[in-house]
């Protein structure tokens, strides 16, 4: 008795690859030619060619009728030809005048064929106000033929990524988004850590005023875990990142089990952290410093998750939450500025740092990112078997109190 014939994969790519099946289309189309010098070729054999190839049974036909014709296309089956519209650089040039717009970019090149080439000068008025802002008639190229609107957009979307089209649309940001950066290799806890601040979009009540927070932390880049941060109702200067490296360092029972010493830290260039007391801090404890360019958040991509993390599942959640910036400061004086703002609704400014606190706790101990293969950072920091290095608590009371290097005179009447 005869068993049933297998089927082939609905998703061939998906099993095989791209790359492995229009490499197996020559032996396919070879094995089809043979069938059919031995007069047994049958559709069953097309059709079953096609679906093991990720094809229609049309196409195999046309492969077969195309090396019927010529023994070298039997080499590359279904290999495009040459003579195919591509983008030039004279056009990419155009689609920049235009912001990326492929149609206005075609209805000029058609204009400009109908000139017969004359400087790329239009035959009408209306043709002349479609030309792009600051483009001299030379950037147009002249083409013979001009390709179809279907044909120039189909051209655009295989020639340009989408990285390029966004940036042609809107700008070098909106390319930066569909940029694709690469991975670091995997390192071991307190190799490399990463340090930020990150403003609350929120108003809270620090002694009568309304100010929007300011949150500073150092994360352990392998293992994910939150190791130090400090909480500012303004903007942080050097001290707020001297308390948090005090936080991150220390392993007692008030800040551990994760911290010590780490051998890099990686920084954006915010004045606090380089300043010479800190990079003075740094240098003491033999950690190196990595400045990294300015608006870079892809460099450390560590910190930044937390950074958006914070404001998505706690600052949303949390009263006064706001996503309008602050106004800036105006020099004239206001009526009633000598009155103190109504904080009535706001939390208090203890209340947002033990929000913070325990967010924080709850990240280290509870949250399962998918990098650690469901362990908590702190599991993972805690089953990584590196050697920690500690600093007695001793030797860090200069983090909580800074000397601005300036002499003073004991008198009579003080110090001065």
């Amino acid at each position: 008795m005869d068993g049933q014939p297998m089927t082939p994969p609905q998703d061939p790519a998906g099993v095989l690859g791209e790359v492995s099946l229009t490499a197996l289309r020559a032996p396919a189309v070879r094995r089809l030619l043979a069938l059919r010098a031995e007069r047994r070729l049958s559709r069953e054999h097309v059709r079953l060619a096609g679906e093991c190839l990720g094809v229609s049974e049309r196409t195999v036909w046309r492969w077969l009728a195309e090396a019927t014709r010529s023994p070298r296309a039997a080499v590359r089956p279904g290999e495009r030809s040459g003579d195919r519209f591509e983008i030039t650089r004279e056009i990419r040039v155009l689609l920049a005048y235009w912001h990326g717009n492929a149609s206005a970019v075609h209805r000029q090149l058609v204009a400009r064929a109908e000139t017969g080439g004359r400087n790329g000068q239009p035959t009408t008025a209306s043709e002349s106000a479609a030309s792009p802002a600051g483009a001299p008639p030379a950037a147009v190229p002249l083409l013979d033929p001009v390709p179809s609107l279907s044909t120039f957009l189909r051209a655009v979307r295989r020639d340009l990524t989408v990285g390029e089209r966004a940036g042609l649309a809107a700008g070098p940001d909106a390319a930066r988004a569909h940029d694709v950066f690469g991975k670091r290799a995997a390192s071991w806890r307190n190799h490399v850590w990463e340090a930020d601040h990150v403003q609350a979009p929120l108003l809270v009540d620090a002694d009568g005023d309304r100010v929007r927070p300011w949150v500073t932390w150092f994360i352990d880049t392998a293992t994910k875990v939150i190791t130090g941060t400090a909480v500012t109702p303004g903007v942080p200067s050097r001290a707020a990142v001297l308390v948090a490296l005090r936080a991150a360092v220390l392993r007692e029972e008030s800040y551990g089990p994760a911290g010590g010493t780490p051998e890099q830290v990686r920084v954006d260039r915010g004045k606090g952290f380089l300043s010479t007391t800190v990079t003075a801090a740094f240098g003491t404890m033999g950690v190196t410093v990595k400045d990294l360019p300015a608006y870079s958040p892809h460099l450390k991509g560590a910190v930044e998750n937390p950074n958006r993390a914070v404001d998505r599942m706690l600052f949303a959640a949390l009263p006064g939450y706001t996503l309008t910036p602050a106004k800036p400061r105006s020099g004239r004086r206001r009526k009633g500025a000598g009155r103190r703002p109504d904080t009535t609704g706001a939390m208090s400014f203890q209340d947002f740092t033990a929000e913070v606190l325990a967010w924080t706790h709850w990240w280290n101990t509870e949250h399962r990112p998918q990098a650690l293969s469901g362990r908590t950072p702190l599991e993972a920091w805690q089953a990584d078997p590196t050697p920690v290095t500690d600093v007695p608590a001793a030797d860090l009371w200069t983090f909580t109190i800074e000397d601005d290097g300036r002499q003073r005179k004991l008198t009579s009447h003080g110090v001065r």
